[in-house]
Order: C-alpha cells, then sequence, then structure tokens
C-alpha cells in the first residue's frame, strides 16, 4: 500500500491500549507487552486467554481509557466500537491500529522473525496471510539461531575496527570480511585481539 513505511519504533515503556479481549486482542497485547509496553487491555468480558504484564480492565470503551495513551489498538468484533476508537484516537493525535479495517489504521502488525539484534519483518498488506506464513518460515530456517550469537561478535568487531587506527577504506574492508565469516569464525577473530 503507498503511504506506508516500514519503521522500528521504541515502545519500551510507552503506554499503550488494547481494546478487546477476544483472540486477536490478546495476541496484539502479547506483543506489545513483549516489546516493553505498559500495557493495559479493556474488555467487556474475561479475555480469551491471560496475558503477562498486563493491566486487565473489565469495561466497556469510553473516551478516558485513551488518556495518556502513545498507542490503541481497536480489537474489539463490533465494527462501530472499533470505528470510535479509531475516530476517538485520530482527533487526539493518538496512533491506532484497527484489526478489521486496515486501511483505517496508522500502522500494522507484520510479521516478525528475530535472531538477537536481528529482527526481519513480513507484510503482504492482508493480500495474503498464507503467503506471509510462508516467507516467515523460510526466513526462520535461513536465518536460523546463531544468528543472535553472530550479530553479537559483528557488534563487538565493528567497534572494535571503527575505534582503530586503520583509515577509512581499510575499515570498511574490514567490516566487509567480518560479515561474510561464520560464528566461529567471528569468535577466534575476537579472541585473536583480546
Amino acid at each position: 500500500m503507498a503511504g506506508r513505511l516500514p519503521l522500528l519504533f521504541t515502545t519500551e515503556g510507552r503506554k499503550a491500549l488494547v481494546v478487546g479481549g477476544g483472540r486477536v486482542g490478546c495476541r496484539r497485547a502479547r506483543t506489545l507487552a513483549e516489546s516493553g509496553c505498559i500495557l493495559t487491555l479493556v474488555t467487556a468480558d474475561l479475555p480469551v486467554e491471560a496475558v503477562a504484564g498486563v493491566t486487565l480492565c473489565l469495561a466497556s470503551y469510553g473516551q478516558e481509557h485513551l488518556e495518556g495513551m502513545a498507542l490503541v489498538v481497536a480489537a474489539t468484533d463490533d465494527v462501530r466500537v472499533n470505528a470510535k476508537i479509531v475516530a476517538d484516537c485520530k482527533a487526539r493525535g493518538i496512533l491506532v491500529n484497527c484489526v478489521d479495517n486496515p486501511g483505517a489504521s496508522d500502522f500494522i502488525f507484520p510479521s516478525v522473525v528475530r535472531r538477537g539484534d536481528l529482527t526481519l519483518s513480513v507484510c503482504t498488506e492482508g493480500a495474503s496471510p498464507t503467503l506471509t506464513k510462508a516467507i516467515v518460515s523460510e526466513l526462520k530456517g535461513r536465518y536460523d539461531e546463531s544468528y543472535a550469537r553472530r550479530l553479537t561478535y559483528l557488534k563487538k568487531l565493528r567497534q572494535r575496527t571503527l575505534a582503530s587506527s586503520l583509515d577509512k577504506d581499510e575499515k570498511q574492508a574490514r567490516l566487509k570480511a567480518q560479515a561474510a565469516m561464520s560464528v566461529e569464525e567471528l569468535q577466534k577473530e575476537w579472541e585473536k585481539e583480546q
């Protein structure tokens, strides 16, 4: 979709609200809580599953729930309530995601593969969730857990290389060579300079 830009958004310590305790609402709540948001889940009924790290508010949505929120997810099973949440958020300048109306959303939730400092995201703008799952599966196979260790070494070696007395071209050449190394080679590179 034109007009969307993939960004990594710092959520640590930001207040977020999810309205709706169904399957999708709980999944969004878990994602936001795990990313460090201070999260409130507003739902008229008990949520379909417990979500750790969330303040649960058993109530129907009201504008008062938006107070101090940085971002909001409208995830009820009522399109009118979701539309009201979107309108209320937009009037206050609060970023909002509407699970049943991506076109009205300020942001969307892509599928994500994490390997330490490596973050890969996939989004088909809702055109094909099946294709998204297939691509994510491919990425998980291609970028296994060793990439977390690999990036740990690359980060340390990069800092060391940039602080070295090498000239700019030599630094670039060394960084390029290190990026092509295996985890074992990176470990040896790190240890030989200790």
